[in-house]
């Protein structure tokens, strides 16, 4: 039989190098923990882990297949807690722990051991079992174990602590303690699952032409997120660089500047421009546009917290009868309001994201946030005021990789 011993600096780790190396079906032979370095091995130092180990195919034939058994109950114990996850692991009872020391320290040691050696074996079992104990639970919080810089930068970002955790257990669970010791390799998967939870859709797709279909798109929002500027990028883009047919209908009239600077990009455009007052106007504009590839709507900001506003809001959207309602929410928004934003503007029937400034936001975590709100996938970003510039289709990749720090750290 084959043993192999593994070195590492938690137990987490040390079992993760046995399975890389052995696979889940490795039997622990011994175990041990020791200090590295102080003085004499006794006074400081580093707190190390032991395994010694061997594959399954390694054990005689009289013994049971993928199984180990040891004279000592708390090996058995170890080795079903290595290929268990370690979410669902059972935690070391310390009652448990006393009876095997107890079994081992009453029987008759075999092979003529004597007492001074048992003596010791005892002690040390007892001093794993110790620290086992009070590593319990404090460990499983994601800021201290291996991964705990990486909880901290996502933290740092903005993202929500919950998300967070999730991100960072779940590099626990399916990482080797080699692969977590690799920061490189670390920091490209935590992109991977963070984009994984950013949903975009590709709002390239061009509206079929042949159906007669006319692609009503209406942007909501609260006040100073830039809603009119990103119209004028839409019907730029859609007009000068599609060749689509754009008409543009804006509602808010609140702000007589607002209504000058889109009549404004409309004439540069050159595509019609049409204000309305009431929801049976919005209606007819609407139907007044009908041969148009596209019709944007742009409407007035209002607070999250003006109920009554926001149902007004609410009759507009429902005589436009939108295909897509974009909810616009600025990156460089406080994490804090953003949740209060789409809770608010989510049921007036919005089935997108747009997000905006991201050129202003110091972190981009909230952005995951966003994404999680159940309003619908990103469609858009925008990074700067240029017409028709500084506005592209959502990324999940590009936004996954400043919040995880790869170009940072590539």
């Amino acid at each position: 039989m084959t043993e192999q011993t593994y070195h590492a600096d938690t137990m987490e780790n040390v079992l993760g190098d046995v399975k890389f190396d052995l696979g889940r079906d490795a039997v622990i032979l011994r175990t041990r923990s020791y200090r590295k370095g102080g003085f004499l091995g006794l006074i400081g130092g580093k707190a190390m882990w032991e395994i010694t180990a061997c594959a399954a195919s390694e054990l005689v034939e009289n013994d049971e297949p993928g199984r180990y058994i040891s004279e000592n109950p708390l090996e058995c114990d170890i080795q079903a807690a290595a290929d268990k996850p370690k979410r669902t692991a059972r935690p070391v009872r310390e009652a448990h722990a006393v009876d095997a020391l107890a079994q081992m320290a009453n029987s008759s040691p075999a092979g003529g051991v004597s007492a001074a050696h048992l003596a010791g074996e005892v002690a040390e079992l007892k001093q794993m079992v110790s620290t086992l104990i009070s590593q319990d639970g404090a460990d499983q919080r994601p800021e201290n174990g291996a991964l705990g810089e990486f909880y901290s930068e996502l933290i740092a970002q903005d993202v929500d602590q919950a998300i967070a955790a999730e991100l960072i257990e779940g590099l626990q669970m399916d990482l080797t303690g080699r692969q977590r010791s690799d920061e490189s390799l670390v920091r490209t998967e935590l992109c991977n699952r963070i984009a994984g939870m950013i949903e975009t859709v590709d709002p390239a797709v061009e509206p079929s032409k042949n159906s007669g279909h006319c692609r009503v798109i209406a942007l909501i929002g609260p006040t100073g997120v830039g809603k009119t500027t990103t119209i004028a990028k839409l019907a730029a883009n859609f007009k000068l660089r599609q060749g689509l047919r754009v008409g543009m209908i804006t509602i808010d009239t609140y702000r007589v500047a607002a209504v000058d600077q889109l009549q404004t990009y409309a004439e540069i455009v050159e595509v019609p421009l049409r204000t309305v007052l009431t929801p049976s106007e919005l209606r007819q504009a609407v139907y007044a546009l009908r041969g148009m590839d596209v019709v944007l709507i742009d409407t007035t900001g209002r607070s999250q917290n003006d109920l009554l506003r926001l149902s007004q809001l609410r009759s507009f959207l429902d005589a436009a009868d939108a295909d897509e309602i974009h909810v616009v929410v600025s990156a460089a928004s406080n994490p804090r309001c953003i949740k209060g934003i789409l809770d608010r503007f989510a049921p007036l029937g919005a089935n997108r994201l747009l997000v905006t400034k991201m050129d202003e936001a110091v972190t981009y975590g909230a952005v995951v946030d966003m994404a999680r709100a159940n309003v619908g996938p990103m469609a858009y970003v925008t990074s700067g005021q240029e017409v028709p510039d500084d506005i592209a289709p959502a990324c999940a990749d590009d936004i996954a990789q400043k919040i995880a720090g790869v170009r940072e750290h590539a």
